[in-house]
């Protein structure tokens, strides 16, 4: 079996891998099909000026960084209750993580989008360290969150394959992005590839707590099983939001109302974040400890909840 102390080296070695990637390689190589120009990026999107700086929407900028902010706390707690839970602490890493990567990805998607790829150039560019650094970060993340899950709702040697399964898909991504930034690559940087690789997490995490609420009744299988569906759900509303094209048919050339498929993610993943922490916080345990391993009022809304069932 993977041992903790090596699972967390695993983590903390994906974690500083990031920087070295997105500090190198020919990312200034990659521009836009059709090419944007600076003047069509303030076109498509809301720009503002603030001192010498153009910054681009104000309201997808408060969402991302309140969505970050909330993903950290959110992770802090879970690492603030753990009580010696594997589940818990691995839970509340992988939250870290999550945050951590909203903060790159609002740097740069939403409000250093144009000082970053369009200020001084003809042709905007089509991405940059940030982003890739977002990418990694929710890689790692989901892997992590897959770790969380097997203390959950295994034992050995089905935790031993899910922790080694996690750690090799977030090793796998990190190469993929690795390459993707030294080809460069669109298509190995894509929010498309990312998910092709978080997929199979999150349909491990469906099967093994909706396995485990069959033959137990455990409230926690129960909150686990609605948090991995939600987040699919979540996912489905951006990539059905972004192919029904409602952002420009909203936006209609600057006459309307800016609200993209990207805010809508970050609506989606603040209402997981409250269920999150309110309903699997309240439960989250490692398999076979008891309720009364959880802190406070968790515990006893726990024990209550089991007693009813």
């Amino acid at each position: 079996m993977v041992k903790p102390r090596r699972q967390r080296r695993a983590v903390l070695f994906l974690a500083l891998c990031i920087p070295a990637i997105t500090g190198c390689g020919r990312l200034s190589e990659l521009q836009y099909e059709p090419a944007i120009t600076p003047t069509q990026w303030c076109e498509q999107q809301p720009c503002f000026t603030v001192g010498n700086a153009t910054l681009t929407q104000p309201l997808g900028s408060a969402l991302v960084f309140l969505l970050a902010a909330l993903w950290i706390a959110a992770g802090i707690y879970f690492l603030g209750t753990q009580r010696g839970q594997r589940s818990r602490t691995w839970f509340g890493i992988s939250l870290v993580l999550g945050g951590l990567g909203a903060a790159a990805a609002g740097i740069s998607f939403q409000t250093f989008g144009y000082e970053l790829k369009c200020v001084g150039r003809d042709q905007c560019l089509f991405t940059n360290g940030f982003e890739v650094g977002y990418s990694i970060s929710q890689a790692v993340s989901v892997s992590v969150m897959l770790i969380a899950i097997s203390y959950a709702c295994t034992r050995s040697p089905t935790r031993t394959w899910l922790v080694s399964y996690a750690i090799i898909n977030a090793v796998a991504y990190l190469v993929v992005a690795t390459f993707g930034v030294a080809l460069p690559s669109k298509p190995l940087l894509s929010f498309e590839l990312l998910m092709l690789f978080a997929l199979p997490g999150l349909v491990a995490v469906f099967l093994l707590a909706m396995i485990r609420y069959r033959e137990t009744r455990d409230p926690m299988y129960k909150a686990i099983l609605w948090a991995a569906i939600l987040l699919v759900v979540v996912q489905i509303a951006y990539f059905g939001y972004y192919a029904a094209g409602i952002t420009a048919i909203l936006w209609d050339s600057g006459q309307g109302f800016y609200f993209s498929e990207n805010d809508v993610l970050h609506v989606g993943m603040i209402l997981w974040l409250i269920y999150a922490v309110f309903v699997v916080g309240r439960y989250l345990r490692d398999l076979d400890t008891p309720a009364t391993a959880l802190p406070g009022k968790q515990m006893r809304a726990a024990v209550a909840a089991e007693e009813d069932h």
